[in-house]
């Protein structure tokens, strides 16, 4: 961008896969503003389009590379525009982009975040030869350049960066490295800032949250980042996302049964139930210690809402392996549940196995089925709901006219139900709003807005 231009470079930029990506996106975005950039919402009069990639499993890659498709199209329908492709697919196959797309301006690894003013101040003409980027090792804190790209209620920080799991099935650590925690002064002091800016729910994020600090040498875990947090003054939620199961201690469950802030919510990623499929996923733990621990999760937090995920169809599972899967989720009755068809990735492990292998329409057909039994059993534990009041943090103007879109302390963003509220004009300024449910859907909640508060 030069000193003699007329007018800033505007960029406009995409956002594709989970919340981590988006908190990437949104460093990015605080670099460039903070450069002089002028980030607009749309393409159609952009200079740059960054395009923020998810490479997770193929569905994701398949959704990137149809992004890029429509970014080169967008650069070729107007002389001097340029694109930019960030975040794992470029970290993950950079070489293979490259020669696929040779319109791309300027690719991003995950180390290159932080740098990409500098980067598309600098971007040549023609982009430099494709090379293997090497595991990155960036990682964010409270001092850094960052715009939010969520609704005002609520934000995500990113406490641990990377994954040192090796589940057979994932290519996270050969895309994102090694696990890099944030100092406990630097995550309190991003969370004090940004409850100081108006937000009202906090979102912990990591590959692990459950394993934060143990890659550190000064003490810092999960329980006493919590703790720490949970003092904290004001209104407000605190979540966490993905926890794993052989990292969920009984002193983390105690911050839970004791905090203030911190929401009744228990994220975590299961995967299976078998004990031959998850030891051959390498989950590090079987079926006695997974139910074990959903039972001491019960017991001591009631009223707590579990949150899981599955994948199905892993190499070697068979028609038995599923049906006790199934079994277990009809059985625990899970409060929310997502599920995923195998694919295999380039370089894990389980890419190699060629016994065992599941038809992907078998696979499709099993994740179907379990998602099947789990919204007979949301539509059920929502429609109790029915009659009660719920505080609920309002967010956005609803899909309906006079209505406003919010969710209850057991819902997460983007992934959870989402509470219909009839009758509120506008948003509150503290955000919360008790509410009583008028009718329920498996994944929507009506309600109408009651007097008070429910804290």
């Amino acid at each position: 961008m030069s000193s003699k231009s007329k007018r800033p470079v505007m960029v406009a930029m995409v956002s594709l896969g989970c919340a981590k990506n988006l908190v990437d996106s949104e460093v990015m975005a605080g670099t460039l503003a903070t450069a002089g950039f002028m980030l607009i919402g749309e393409a159609g009069d952009a200079d740059v389009l960054v395009i923020n990639t998810c490479a997770f499993i193929a569905d994701a890659r398949n959704e990137a590379l149809a992004e890029v498709e429509n970014g080169v199209a967008w650069k070729k329908a107007r002389s001097g525009r340029r694109l930019a492709v960030a975040g794992c697919l470029p970290q993950r196959e950079h070489g293979a982009l490259h020669a696929r797309f040779p319109e791309i301006d300027l690719f991003l690894g995950v180390d290159d975040v932080p740098r990409i003013a500098d980067l598309l101040r600098a971007t040549p003409s023609e982009p430099a030869p494709a090379a293997a980027m090497p595991l990155p090792r960036y990682l964010y804190d409270e001092t850094t350049p960052r715009l939010l790209l969520t609704p005002a209620a609520f934000a995500y920080v990113k406490i641990a960066e990377g994954c040192d799991h090796h589940c057979r099935f994932c290519a996270i650590p050969s895309i994102r490295g090694h696990q890099r925690s944030r100092s406990m002064p630097s995550v309190v002091r991003e969370v004090r800032n940004l409850l100081e800016q108006g937000v009202h729910e906090i979102n912990l994020i990591a590959q692990d949250t459950t394993r934060y600090g143990a890659d550190r040498a000064d003490g810092a875990t999960l329980a006493g980042l919590l703790r720490e947090l949970d003092a904290l003054p004001g209104q407000f939620w605190l979540r966490v996302l993905y926890t794993h199961p052989k990292h969920f201690t009984d002193d983390l469950l105690e911050v839970f049964a004791a905090a203030r802030h911190l929401v009744p919510y228990i994220d975590m990623p299961l995967q299976h139930i078998s004990d031959g499929i998850l030891r051959a996923m390498g989950r590090g733990m079987g079926e006695d210690a997974t139910r074990d621990l959903l039972a001491r999760l019960r017991a001591r937090l009631p009223k707590a809402v579990l949150r899981t995920t599955f994948l199905v169809g892993y190499p070697g599972e068979t028609e038995a392996d599923f049906a006790k899967l199934l079994a277990f989720v009809k059985e625990t009755r899970f409060d929310r549940l997502g599920a995923f068809a195998y694919s295999p990735e380039a370089g894990t492990p389980a890419s190699t196995i060629t016994e065992g292998v599941v038809p992907a329409g078998v696979a499709q057909a099993r994740r179907d089925a379990l998602l099947e039994a789990q919204q007979a059993i949301a539509l059920e534990k929502n429609q109790a709901l029915v009659g009660q009041e719920l505080e609920v943090l309002l967010e956005r103007t609803g899909d309906r006219q006079g209505w406003l879109a919010g969710r209850a302390a057991g819902d997460a963003p983007e992934v959870d139900n989402t509470v219909h509220v009839h009758g509120v004009k506008s948003l509150l300024r503290d955000g919360f709003c008790r509410v009583r449910v008028t009718a329920a859907g498996p994944y929507d909640l009506d309600a109408a807005p009651k007097p008070g508060r429910l804290r």
